[in-house]
């Protein structure tokens, strides 16, 4: 049986979904739950972290499909540099989505969700990489953090402007920091 936290993070993704980030209500949430919004709050802070939480549990989702399609590939290079790939082509996709305040305001949001998954990736990777002799990196987990830092500040570069080609030079950089 699912309990409360994952039942109301449900239907809240179903009002997300279908009504949109402002437009879902805790109180109605409560009372399509029969519970109280004192219940909803005793398992989240806010609306925005049950947003978080509704989009980390898609994130973690996307993430073991992402780790099986990486595993087919025959160097820790290539599945960094796929990922990466990834990374920038899943964004570019939420970024033609919509150009509405609401919009941005969730993609915010969900970014960091998704930020988060994507940097349990790269440090597994970066440490197998590393085990394996084809990386360098001393420290994989400050290696891992630098890592997500470029892709952040690139992220912030494809925000402003969706078309631009950031991803060579984000390979560029993550390359040079592991040899």
């Amino acid at each position: 049986m699912k309990d409360r936290r994952e039942t109301i993070a449900d239907e809240f993704q179903r009002r997300f979904n279908h009504f949109g980030f402002q437009k879902t209500s805790v109180a109605e949430v409560a009372r399509e739950l029969q519970i109280s919004k004192k219940t909803i709050y005793q398992h989240f802070n806010s609306k925005e972290e049950i947003f978080y939480y509704v989009v980390s549990r898609i994130a973690a989702r996307y993430r073991k499909k992402m780790a099986q399609e990486l595993e087919a590939l025959p160097t820790y290079r290539e599945r960094i540099e796929q990922l990466i790939g990834m990374v920038f082509a899943e964004s570019r996709k939420w970024l033609k989505h919509d150009d509405t305040f609401e919009f941005k305001y969730k993609y915010e949001i969900g970014e960091l969700a998704f930020q988060d998954t994507y940097q349990e990736l790269i440090t597994q990777l970066v440490r197998a990489g590393t085990e394996a002799g084809e990386f360098s990196a001393s420290e994989a987990d400050i290696t891992s953090r630098f890592i997500r830092g470029i892709i952040a500040e690139s992220m912030k570069l494809l925000r402003a402007s969706p078309e631009t080609e950031v991803e060579a030079d984000v390979l560029r950089a993550v390359f040079r920091l592991l040899h």
